[in-house]
């Protein structure tokens, strides 16, 4: 790697998108948030409580910027002043991070679909950097709120929206398959959805 790193935060471009696979978003975990569930019916509740895995959870490739994912960003890309994406740059020619956010003028509310920052370019500020543009871009819209999902896996994510102001407001244990209690089970990830309030 070169001496002096200069990140570089621009438009994203159509030129860009092939090239979103240099970023890797991956993670790796010895945590996640487990849910426990109460009740039945309608008079149910959640709590995540975070533990500690017998072995770390690797999400491996399933970040990868495979070509249905390259022609979703394609597409809010063409979609103009209702797409607000950002791709960070490491010395003017490696992608490192994504920003990836539309709006939608339905419920006024700005989506997250991507804010990743490579494996190795984290604790850096790029992700923060990438928020603070997202909600400035928001704020533009009149967005009520920003609001994005994360996985009960990603710990590493969960912490950083908790610590940008982002609340957590819901849950979907069946978007991601069927939750299994049996304790050998492989790990089911589970959706956590976060909003950002701006009015």
């Amino acid at each position: 790697m070169p001496d002096e790193l200069i990140i570089e935060i621009r438009p994203l471009t159509l030129e860009d998108i092939p090239n979103l696979p240099e970023i890797r978003p991956t993670y790796r975990t010895d945590t996640i948030l487990a849910v426990e569930r109460s009740g039945q019916g309608y008079e149910v509740s959640w709590r995540l409580v975070e533990r500690r895995l017998a072995q770390p959870f690797d999400k491996g490739g399933l970040y990868d910027f495979t070509p249905e994912l390259q022609a979703a960003i394609r597409g809010r890309l063409k979609r103009g002043a209702a797409a607000y994406q950002r791709v960070a740059v490491l010395n003017g020619t490696r992608r490192v991070g994504l920003l990836d956010m539309a709006w939608q003028a339905w419920n006024e509310t700005a989506f997250i679909w991507n804010l990743m920052v490579d494996l190795d370019f984290r604790r850096q500020g790029i992700g923060s950097r990438l928020w603070h543009l997202a909600v400035r871009a928001a704020q533009a819209w009149n967005a009520r709120a920003i609001t994005l999902e994360t996985q009960q896996t990603n710990i590493a994510a969960c912490r950083f929206y908790a610590r940008m102001g982002c609340r957590l407001v819901g849950l979907d244990e069946s978007l991601y398959g069927n939750v299994s209690e049996a304790p050998d089970a492989p790990i089911t990830e589970i959706a956590l959805f976060w909003a950002y309030p701006l009015r």
